[in-house]
């Protein structure tokens, strides 16, 4: 019988198609892989370089709010309750110098620390010459501080503000090389030049104006020796009025009738465009801004139901050691001998007092700086010598019944140092840059 040859079995071209599909599924499987790998190192990279850039930009805003509240603190940074010192007076007003730069705390750079929602902070004490960065300890958290530096304006400073990722020490600012613990996977570095807006915008030219008539009477002394505001005493719209108890000095040698300035149209055509004084005509010409405005600026501290005396003085003393040196009165503004202080400011750190009715000081009180009342008819200085340095304002009528002495001083209208009011970035001023 014969029998079919043996064929041997098929299958041996599949297997090689089978292996190269292999090989190159695992090719495709590790060069997804390996880009997979790389999309996660990219990812973690920018996570690391955005949070660094968020905690720069934090230190900014950080900084920017700091520099605008009134209050003291404390070396943490906390707000503090008694007289002690502003984050703004700290590291910027640290005197008033005469040249045409602030004086900065430089190599001194407060920051803070995120841990969880909660925010360290650390204001350090400034040491003369010596680099002090903010003590934040040693928890792994993101953290930045902030360099302060002059730019050569009275007005305004540069803040930079240098961004870490999580890490065991401070954030240290790339201008510094005081030592620092841990180590940072990111940092980044942003900066702002910040510019007053001050409070007081143009100082009045004389001791005392009046939108209408000044009248002044009793035992009262009005001084007016500053050369740049031409020694002028009293400027009015209308009328100027004298008791027989008045006196008057100016820069010597000038006539005293050039000091008195009567019937000022510029005056007299703003009490008449605003004869109520409601809609802050006059207080725009010196101000910038309305009243309203001048009350929602967080530099200004609204004080009610100060028409009373015996009252005013303890609420203005507490607001004064808080740090506040803006003020408004809706209610009027009343001192006397039950204030527990005897001068209020001072000729390097005058206050602003705004109120729409009357201002009445009685009493052995000195204050320093500017007096606007929106009142129509009187501010009163009654008995003792109330003394004012600095200048008074009245939006329509002045009349004055009391004794004591009205001198002109402009540092305490804010002539010198960094003047009372809210720091803003300038436009286009921001930048970012990598070391």
């Amino acid at each position: 019988m014969n029998q079919r040859p043996f064929h041997r079995q098929l299958g041996a071209a599949a297997l090689v198609v089978t292996m190269l599909l292999l090989f190159g599924s695992s090719i495709v499987v590790f060069y997804l892989n390996r880009s997979l790998v790389f999309e996660q190192k990219t990812s973690a990279n920018q996570l690391r370089a955005t949070s660094a850039f968020e905690m720069a930009e934090a230190g900014i805003e950080w900084a920017t709010g700091m520099l605008n509240a009134p209050y003291d603190i404390a070396t943490n940074c906390s707000l503090l309750s008694t007289t002690n010192t502003s984050f703004r007076r700290k590291y910027i007003q640290i005197s008033f110098p005469a040249s045409t730069n602030v004086a900065v705390a430089a190599t001194t750079f407060p920051g803070c620390k995120l841990v969880g929602a909660t925010l360290t902070c650390s204001c350090p004490n400034v040491v003369g010459g010596s680099e002090t960065v903010a003590g934040l300890g040693t928890t792994v958290a993101p953290s930045f501080t902030v360099a302060l530096q002059d730019v050569g304006d009275t007005q305004a400073v540069r803040v930079t503000s240098t961004g870490c990722t999580a890490q065991a020490g401070a954030c240290k600012p790339l201008t510094t090389t005081a030592a620092t613990t841990g180590a940072s996977d990111a940092t980044a570095t942003v900066s702002v030049i910040l510019k007053l807006r001050p409070i007081l915008r143009a100082a009045p030219s004389s001791a005392l104006t009046c939108g209408t008539s000044c009248a002044v009477g009793g035992s009262y002394n009005i001084i007016n020796r500053d050369v740049a505001s031409n020694g002028y005493l009293v400027d009015a719209g209308t009328t100027i009025t004298q008791g027989n108890g008045t006196s008057y000095e100016t820069i010597p040698g000038q006539p005293l009738a050039n000091a008195l300035i009567a019937s000022d149209a510029t005056l007299s055509a703003l009490a008449n465009a605003d004869p109520t004084c409601s809609n802050s005509t006059m207080f725009k010409a010196y101000f910038g801004s309305t009243v309203a405005e001048y009350i929602a600026s967080p530099a200004t501290k609204s004080i009610p139901g100060c028409n009373v005396a015996s009252t005013c003085g303890g609420l203005v003393n507490t607001a004064y050691n808080d740090g506040w040196r803006s003020f408004y009165f809706p209610d009027g503004f009343a001192l006397n001998n039950s204030a527990p202080f005897s001068a209020l400011g001072s000729s390097n750190d005058g206050v602003t007092i705004v109120s729409p009715n009357g201002v009445n000081i009685n009493g052995n009180i000195s204050l320093y700086g500017l007096i606007f009342s929106n009142d129509a008819n009187v501010n009163d200085l009654g008995t003792g010598t109330a003394n004012v340095y600095g200048a008074m304002v009245t939006c329509n009528a002045y009349q004055n019944n009391g004794n004591g002495t009205l001198s002109y001083d402009p540092n305490a209208l804010g002539g010198t140092g960094l003047r009372p009011g809210v720091m803003a970035r300038v436009p286009g001023s921001w930048r970012d840059f990598t070391p």
